[in-house]
């Protein structure tokens, strides 16, 4: 076992994690190699965690997010750092000991256009739900998978690495992808990358209220988001792709969420969605219904939905 420090940054997106920080940076220091150092780029926090961050010792850096969301501090991790090869841990994240010598082997003896994912477990601390692990992710092995990636997204970003050089090659990740920064580098990364998948479960995702995938609109959004900006980075790329599978991956998920949002009365990330719903396809029945509706409110709808439901109850005595 390698002992010694390695030519790795690790970046650490954090906002308010002081519940769970302590534990995702002592599995950092946990690794059989260990990080040159760990950039804790915090986005305006008001708990602890930066005191809890700089607590382990100069080997954690505490920066700044200049702009609100994970793609930001990934952005601004990228270009600060000094190691050689870049790994992520989400500040609620756990990894496993041997996963950054696992995927620093590979890294140092591949193309410097390689990018190395490893096996993924979301858990719940509470035991509610039973963990389960990530599948598919191994499909992505080889070149020329972008086809894969556009449509199914089967890399767990956090768990990637890859040189830093090349990430900086790649564009670096895109500050406007709050949420889906990984999904938009996995994209561009498919057009020049080999990617290598570790199947073995060494990034560990805890599972809570506030994970950000539980906005269905937003995530829905900037998910199209990432597909546009790919469309828009690499056009030829994305003029291979076949037009049924844009239509497939690209086009129905806003539709379909749009609806569900609306049926659900979920009124965050929802008018900004149903913008590009009608954007995207402005003769879907449903859809021209609910821009015909915009200016209802849900607090309105969800008042109608009271009424209604005690009509439906009373009704029955009535008779």
């Amino acid at each position: 076992m390698n002992t010694s420090a390695g030519p790795i940054t690790v970046i650490v997106p954090c906002r308010n994690a002081e519940g769970t920080l302590a534990e995702a940076m002592e599995s950092v220091f946990a690794q059989s190699v260990k990080p040159l150092e760990i950039l804790l780029i915090d986005d305006q926090s008001t708990d602890r965690s930066v005191e809890i961050a700089r607590s382990f010792g100069p080997t954690v850096r505490v920066l700044k997010n200049p702009a609100r969301g994970p793609g930001a501090a990934r952005w601004l991790g990228v270009l600060e750092a000094k190691g050689k090869f870049i790994a992520f841990i989400d500040a609620d994240d756990v990894i496993e000991p041997s996963k950054h010598e696992r995927q620093l082997a590979i890294l140092e003896n591949s193309d410097p256009f390689t990018l190395v994912h490893t096996g993924s477990v979301a858990y719940w601390p509470d035991g509610r739900r039973p963990a389960y692990q990530r599948t598919g992710a191994e499909q992505a092995v080889g070149r020329n998978c972008t086809q894969l990636v556009f449509a199914r997204n089967p890399v767990c970003g956090a768990s990637s690495m890859l040189w830093r050089e090349t990430i900086l090659a790649l564009g670096n990740y895109d500050p406007d992808l709050f949420g889906t920064e990984d999904f938009g580098m996995n994209l561009v990364a498919s057009t020049r990358c080999e990617f290598i998948y570790v199947p073995e479960p060494l990034y560990r995702m805890r599972q809570h209220t506030t994970n950000i995938t539980g906005r269905k609109a937003h995530m829905a959004y900037v998910h199209w988001l990432a597909q546009d900006k790919f469309r828009q980075q690499c056009p030829e790329a994305f003029g291979r792709l076949p037009a049924d599978l844009v239509r497939q991956f690209m086009v129905e998920p806003v539709l379909r969420t749009v609806k569900e949002a609306y049926w659900r009365r979920e009124p965050r990330d929802y008018r900004r969605l149903l913008d590009l719903a009608v954007r995207l396809d402005s003769t879907d029945p449903l859809i021209g219904k609910l821009w015909r509706r915009r200016w209802l409110p849900m607090s309105f709808l969800r008042v109608w939905d009271r009424l209604r439901s005690q009509q439906r109850t009373l009704a029955p005595e009535a008779r």
